[in-house]
């Protein structure tokens, strides 16, 4: 699931402060919809991928790089 989170950040253009996402705009997406996503997104951060300021989430650098592998 964490692949999903870091590919749904990129693609909604969560990669600075200023363009963070709140938890609910992942929380209504059809594809995380009703699945525990708090821990994992403790986990993100925990490990450096995401950040979270004021209840709103973002990309790292080393969290875009991940996500981006993804399509390479």
């Amino acid at each position: 699931m964490s692949e999903e989170i870091l590919a749904m950040l990129s693609n909604l253009g969560a990669i600075e402060s200023s363009k963070a996402v709140e938890k609910q705009v992942l929380n209504n997406s059809q594809s995380l919809k009703d699945r525990p996503i708090d821990e994992e997104i403790s986990n993100l951060v925990r490990t450096g991928y995401i950040k979270e300021t004021e209840g709103k989430l973002y990309l790292t650098q080393a969290g875009l790089f991940r996500a981006l592998s993804r399509f390479s």
